[in-house]
């Protein structure tokens, strides 16, 4: 995670706040979240300076989960200036992850 930032209660309210962020919520245990990582790095990498990118540690951050409907892992938010314009569960591959973005920018 090179420049990805982890979020926790602290943090999470005011970094989804403004601008196109995405938050991939998962877990350390989690198979399908750890395919999903090079992935997610890549994509940082691709749209650093356009799009924040940040982890939520769902064993360690369950209120955040909760709040957020957090049924299973890994799930992705896509938020814009603090609004939820999508949501995935389940590994996505970079094609489909781009266009999401794509779509907010």
């Amino acid at each position: 995670m090179s420049n990805i930032t982890v979020l926790d209660d602290s943090s999470y309210s005011e970094t989804i706040a403004f601008g196109v962020v995405v938050v991939d919520f998962y877990a350390d245990w989690c198979g399908p979240c750890k395919m999903m990582a090079p992935v997610f790095d890549e994509a940082q990498a691709e749209y650093e300076g356009k799009a924040l990118f940040c982890k939520v540690n769902v064993d360690e951050c369950r209120d955040i989960a909760m709040s957020n409907s957090i049924m299973s892992i890994p799930t992705l938010l896509f938020f814009k200036d603090g609004e939820i314009k999508d949501r995935v569960s389940g590994v996505l591959d970079k094609g489909t992850l781009y266009g999401k973005i794509n779509s907010l920018l």
